[in-house]
């Protein structure tokens, strides 16, 4: 039994055959896309300052690992040569071209949601400064600091 899958044309309502791969979703952009509802969370001004600063910091935390699991497996079948679609109708090169361009988009909304966020703590109180902004003795307290409780351990 062949399943169908209705899509609308104008006034028209055509039943196209529903392909196996279209029963699928890829596991990896399913992924992305919790991650990209957790950088909306981060967005969000319902939300209170500090908890939108942890929402991006849990899609930074998640995209770290991400490469780090499944973009490395992407990579090691593409490397064995494997070129068989999964269940979703993709390959592993092509996954890795649609989570490259998916990623790409969310690291441009990630950098600009973080700049905005950061004007927000400036703003409330909370100061995160860069190296150029700080005076000698802290950059001196934060080399103290580092080597004795960072670089030691």
């Amino acid at each position: 039994m062949e399943s169908t899958l209705p899509v609308q044309d104008g006034d028209f309502t055509i039943v196209a055959p529903l392909r196996d791969c279209d029963r699928f979703l890829n596991r990896e952009l399913s992924w992305l896309a919790f991650d990209q509802r957790v950088l909306e969370e981060a967005q969000n001004p319902n939300h209170p300052l500090l908890e939108r600063v942890r929402f991006l910091s849990i899609t930074s935390s998640n995209l770290d690992e991400f490469f780090m699991v499944r973009v490395a497996g992407l990579k090691q079948q593409v490397e064995a040569g494997i070129v068989i679609p999964g269940p979703d109708g993709l390959t592993p090169v092509q996954q890795l071209a649609a989570v490259r361009e998916r990623v790409h988009e969310m690291m441009l909304v990630g950098r600009n949601t973080w700049h905005m966020l950061r004007q927000e703590l400036r703003e409330n109180g909370i100061a995160v400064i860069d190296a150029p902004e700080l005076t000698g003795d802290e950059h001196e307290w934060l080399r103290e600091k580092f080597l004795a409780d960072i670089f030691r351990s």
